[in-house]
């Protein structure tokens, strides 16, 4: 069966996020990390939860998720028995331990995701995984992750605002014709990320910690960033493909 476009760009995400998560969960804690005070359950149900849904995306990626089929309950198993795994050999690990709660929370993460995929197809599914990954991640911390990582935080914002965008562009396109419709199209594109960027602004201010700038002016490069390369390369294909009709007109 030939892979589609789309399917090949989750499955070389998966490859390159289930390998850096398992690193990252067999490592001693980095002390930057105790020093943000951060949530572990809240971790492990993202990690778990953007796990299982580029699976099935991999695996299913035009389907949304139902209960009956043979496939869903596969990855449940497969997921599952990692996580099982997963904590056992964090026994092994200095500053680790095996603990259920940690697994508790894998399989929440696991759940959700295909809840999630049950009630919606990809794009929505990806743009409500994404905005609750950078949500989570911006809010949960107790401490200021930027005056701990300044220089990574940056490039976290600037690069999962632009992911967003992109990915609500796509599922955008289900409802707009950017060829048509320009104007509304662009202002569709960053209406949502920019809300996004607000809520979460306003919930870090809410939960009392400082509200950086930086990360601010980095999450909106991101979302330009996304819209600009869309367009550009909208434009190039169009022009591409007039060029063509010319040609052929002229021949």
């Amino acid at each position: 069966m030939t892979l589609i476009r789309r399917q090949k760009a989750v499955i070389a995400a998966l490859v390159l996020y289930w390998p850096t998560l398992f690193v990252l969960a067999h490592i001693p804690v980095p002390q930057v990390v105790r020093a943000a005070h951060m949530s572990d359950k809240s971790l492990h149900l993202l990690a778990y939860m953007i796990l299982t849904f580029l699976l099935w995306s991999a695996v299913r990626p035009l389907e949304k998720v139902r209960w009956r089929n043979a496939a869903v309950w596969w990855i449940v198993a497969v997921v599952l028995v990692y996580g099982v795994c997963d904590e056992c050999l964090q026994n092994f690990v200095a500053s680790r331990t095996m603990d259920p709660m940690d697994y508790l929370a894998d399989v929440a993460g696991t759940m959700t995701a295909l809840a999630v995929l049950a009630v919606t197809s990809f794009w929505p599914a990806s743009v409500l995984i994404v905005g609750a990954t950078i949500y989570t991640l911006a809010v949960v911390t107790r401490s200021n992750l930027t005056a701990l990582l300044p220089v990574t935080m940056t490039l976290f914002h600037l690069t999962t605002h632009a992911v967003f965008t992109l990915l609500w562009m796509g599922c955008l396109r289900q409802w707009l014709n950017p060829k048509r419709n320009t104007g509304l199209w662009l202002i569709a594109s960053i209406s949502l990320p920019l809300l996004l960027v607000l809520v979460t602004r306003v919930s870090t201010a809410i939960s009392g910690k400082v509200l950086e700038t930086s990360d601010t002016i980095s999450a909106i490069a991101g979302i330009l960033a996304a819209v600009l390369i869309v367009s550009a390369g909208g434009a190039l294909t169009r022009r591409g493909q007039r060029t063509v009709e010319l040609s052929s007109a002229d021949a």
